[in-house]
């Protein structure tokens, strides 16, 4: 995510109704972003890899925006460089953020997505008849608690935590950091009386929490100055992630490596000597 990404007034979206065919769509996130992560989650969760492959962009953020290197490489267009030129190839002139995550479609030959929230929904539904493990990650009865409680938390934790670190000035900080911290003890509380954010089986809201409290320790905690606790003072939350981390299917999504490096890294009006720290050690991680 950039500064720009959480403002929707400069948000211009594909949005497309997903159909289950596969091999037709081919999805570019990065390891570091928690709103591409929520998407890889579905994907890995349900078992879509051999239906939907993914690309990552590189670690490392300039200021032409999101890049291919070579150790992160676009396997459908040898001669893409950076991320724009696919948003430039699907409409020309686009006036957007080009943000991750993107959804390509190969029979259409351009993005038809790129709204991360609604992607993830529409995967974990439309997409679920390719799934080698069916997991209904948004049940029929608990549908529209989902969306709503998907809503609160992609504004008070996902989004929040970015106003944290991104804030121009002491007030917006300010003001960020409580609201911030008062949405993690409600999620605390709801915490400690069930296993799950809906009911008592893992859904596609516990995909959009996840993200952001695998960043907190490495990266948001310090590097957002997001410091009012550690996460082990959370410990309904600290056991709720040490749990979903032990899902191979989660697990493997995680490149501790490549978040820290692109925080560090790319973000260095926050960090201008681009050091990247060793630490921490997680214990959840290793």
């Amino acid at each position: 995510m950039t500064r720009s990404q959480d403002n929707p007034s400069v948000q211009e979206l594909f949005l497309s109704e997903l159909v289950a065919e596969p091999n037709r769509y081919h999805l570019y996130i990065s390891h570091a972003c928690p709103f591409s992560h929520r998407v890889h989650l579905v994907q890995s969760l349900l078992g879509l890899e051999d239906a939907l492959d993914v690309t990552s962009v590189a670690a490392r953020r300039h200021d032409q925006g999101w890049e291919f290197d070579e150790h992160d490489q676009d396997p459908l267009h040898k001669d893409v460089t950076l991320l724009s030129s696919l948003y430039e190839r699907s409409r020309p002139g686009f006036a957007g953020n080009q943000s991750v995550p993107v959804l390509w479609d190969r029979q259409q030959n351009r993005i038809v997505h790129n709204d991360s929230a609604e992607l993830a929904l529409q995967m974990a539904t439309r997409l679920l008849p390719l799934a080698k493990t069916p997991i209904d990650l948004v049940p029929d009865r608990s549908s529209c608690d989902i969306v709503e409680l998907n809503q609160w938390l992609h504004t008070n934790i996902n989004r929040m935590v970015y106003h944290m670190g991104f804030a121009p000035d002491q007030a917006n900080y300010d003001e960020a950091y409580k609201q911030f911290f008062a949405a993690m003890d409600t999620l605390e509380h709801r915490l400690r009386k069930q296993p799950y954010l809906v009911g008592g089986k893992l859904s596609l809201s516990d995909l959009f929490l996840l993200p952001t409290l695998i960043r907190y320790e490495a990266v948001y905690y310090v590097h957002f100055k997001a410091n009012h606790k550690t996460l082990a003072e959370y410990p309904a939350l600290y056991q709720y992630l040490v749990r979903l981390t032990q899902i191979p299917a989660i697990y493997r999504t995680i490149d501790m490596a490549h978040i820290k490096l692109h925080y560090y890294y790319s973000h260095n009006h926050i960090n201008p000597t681009r050091i990247v720290p060793q630490g921490p050690a997680l214990s959840w991680l290793n």
